[in-house]
């Protein structure tokens, strides 16, 4: 089954730019600790510099890298990214080395840039994941890793209630601005360099999953 109602990138903004203001009081109160344990697993495992935080949004997750790295956050909502940049100034962080408005479908950055890159709630809020997911390939270093956060459809036979309401609030994909029925099928892993190392289902009754995945060190 796939998403009744396509999600364009405009439908993202305008949804985004709806939530700004109030993101943090929403979702911050049961996101906020979930986004400080994938950093903190970051900040022990990856080798290097140079991180990249896809779709940082109001940038919950800066304050938690290590200061050491270089953190470059990126999001295709100016009104997100406005609220990012407010909050790395109140909390002095010395290590962000950019925000930028872009589209993580279409990054403007060179290839092998990042040492490890954090994605979270981003698969489910963009139009094209499997295209996200290779531009992230693209981006990382051979043997960088990846920290995939993000709600997977439910099966019906493990969690029929939850997956009744996903169906049903997916036709207004659009609307809301997130895929509620995203399939994890959809991110097309063996089309891409990445190893999958582990997952971890994390949040209420597991709606969460960490996807934590490494790409190949060299190609054949």
């Amino acid at each position: 089954m796939t998403v009744h109602t396509p999600l364009r990138t405009d439908d993202v903004r305008r949804s985004y730019a709806r939530w700004a203001g109030h993101y943090d009081f929403t979702f911050a109160l049961f996101g906020r600790k979930y986004i400080k344990k994938i950093v903190d697993l970051m900040n022990d495992e990856v080798h290097g510099r140079h991180v990249l935080d896809g779709c940082c949004g109001t940038g919950l997750s800066l304050p938690y890298f290590r200061p050491d790295l270089t953190v470059t956050g990126i999001d295709v909502s100016e009104d997100m990214l406005a609220r990012a940049e407010k909050r790395a100034q109140r909390k002095k962080l010395k290590n962000i080395g950019g925000l930028h408005v872009m589209d993580a479908g279409n990054m403007q950055f060179e290839d092998n840039a990042f040492d490890g890159v954090l994605a979270t709630f981003v698969m489910s809020v963009v139009p094209n994941p499997a295209q996200v997911l290779n531009e992230i390939s693209r981006v990382t270093r051979p043997g960088g890793q990846v920290y995939l956060f993000n709600h997977f459809r439910a099966e019906h036979e493990d969690s029929p209630m939850l997956a009744f309401a996903e169906r049903a609030i997916a036709p207004a994909s659009r609307q809301v601005g997130f895929h509620s029925d995203f399939c994890r099928s959809q991110l097309n892993f063996a089309n891409t360099d990445f190893h999958l190392m582990d997952e971890m289902d994390l949040g209420p009754f597991g709606m969460f999953t960490l996807l934590r995945l490494r790409k190949a060190a060299s190609h054949n």
